[in-house]
């Protein structure tokens, strides 16, 4: 198993000795439910953002929560407060759904964000989950996940945690949880199952758990939206692991 300086991947995943203690997060829970109104249209926004509140007692934490803050609220290259992520989140909904000027009326959308964190060793694994409706067929709905080295706050990625042989090994065990899960091993069984056979492959959508890996696939990353939100996990002893 492929390791960077000064990481651990997890102890679900390995056990290893590491030479710094990072400092544990504490988490605390940012909640708001509104309803935004504007020209005869409407949007309710719900969202339960967790926050890291003692970012003070490492730079780790703060590059973690400032990442967090980015991917909960969907701000790109933003630096500030969850307080301002969160007002800055409501200003776009409103510009983006319930514009001003001479748009249509009667609008009535939805938004739901919520986020959970769990801690593996010294990676924190921090989720994100949505769902809506903001105009066309049907609401979407996903999961989101970012794992994290609590001792350097920087995000990983598989090419962190995985060697190129290991990727590889991985499709495979992918495709064989998929065939258990849904009785389809071929790629026309996979197609009739609603997959696209094409698109299975690992996912940076990953949560690193105490059993092993889940991947996550949202609608239409590797099938139709009728198939939904599929979800692979891997034991330890999948990937060679004791």
């Amino acid at each position: 198993m492929k390791i960077r300086t000064a990481l651990i991947l997890a102890a679900a995943l390995c056990a290893c000795a590491c030479s710094k203690h990072p400092v544990p997060p504490r988490f605390t829970t940012m909640a708001l439910d509104t309803l935004l109104c504007r020209n005869g249209n409407s949007c309710q926004v719900d969202y339960r953002f967790l926050s890291i509140e003692n970012t003070a007692k490492s730079p780790a934490l703060e590059l973690i929560e400032q990442a967090n803050i980015g991917y909960f609220f969907q701000l790109e290259e933003f630096s500030g407060t969850a307080g301002e992520g969160a007002a800055a989140f409501l200003n776009d909904i409103l510009n983006n759904y319930l514009p001003e000027g001479n748009a249509p009326k009667g609008g009535q959308y939805e938004i739901s964000v919520e986020s959970e964190a769990s801690v593996q060793d010294s990676l924190l694994c921090y989720i994100i989950t949505r769902a809506g409706y903001t105009g066309g067929a049907h609401g979407m709905y996903g999961t989101q996940c970012h794992t994290y080295s609590l001792t350097d706050g920087f995000e990983l990625s598989l090419a962190d945690l995985f060697s190129a042989e290991e990727l590889q090994r991985l499709d495979g065990l992918i495709r064989k949880g998929i065939a258990e899960q849904y009785g389809a091993s071929t790629d026309e069984e996979l197609t009739r199952a609603g997959f696209f056979p094409e698109y299975i492959a690992p996912t940076e959508n990953f949560r690193i758990t105490p059993e092993g890996i889940t991947f996550y696939y949202n609608p239409y990353d590797i099938g139709c939206y009728a198939l939904g939100a599929v979800e692979v996990p891997i034991s330890k002893s999948e990937l060679g692991i004791r």
